[in-house]
C-alpha cells in the first residue's frame, strides 16, 4: 500500500514500472474513471496528440526545431 505524501506524490512500485516498461524521466498520463486511477506511459506519438489543438494548421516541430528553440530562449 502507498501513502500520498503532502505534495500528492506517490511511489510507484518497481514490480508496476516494469510491467508499463517505465524509466526516469518517461512522461505518464493519469486520469480517473469510474472511480479507479489510470497510470498510461506517454510517448512521442501520444505527446504530439496531447499538443495537437496548438498547432492550428502547422505540423508538428521535429526533435530539431524543439531543441534549437530552447536555445533561443532568452538566457534558458
Amino acid at each position: 500500500m502507498q501513502k500520498i505524501t503532502k505534495k500528492r506524490q506517490i511511489t510507484l512500485p518497481q514490480a508496476v514500472c516494469q510491467e508499463l516498461g517505465l524509466q526516469p524521466g518517461d512522461y505518464v498520463e493519469i486520469f480517473a474513471r469510474d472511480g479507479v486511477a489510470h497510470i498510461v506511459k506517454m510517448n512521442a506519438d501520444n505527446l504530439a496528440g496531447k499538443f495537437s489543438y496548438l498547432l492550428k494548421d502547422s505540423t508538428f516541430p521535429s526533435t530539431e526545431e524543439i531543441d534549437s528553440a530552447g536555445h533561443n530562449v532568452g538566457g534558458l
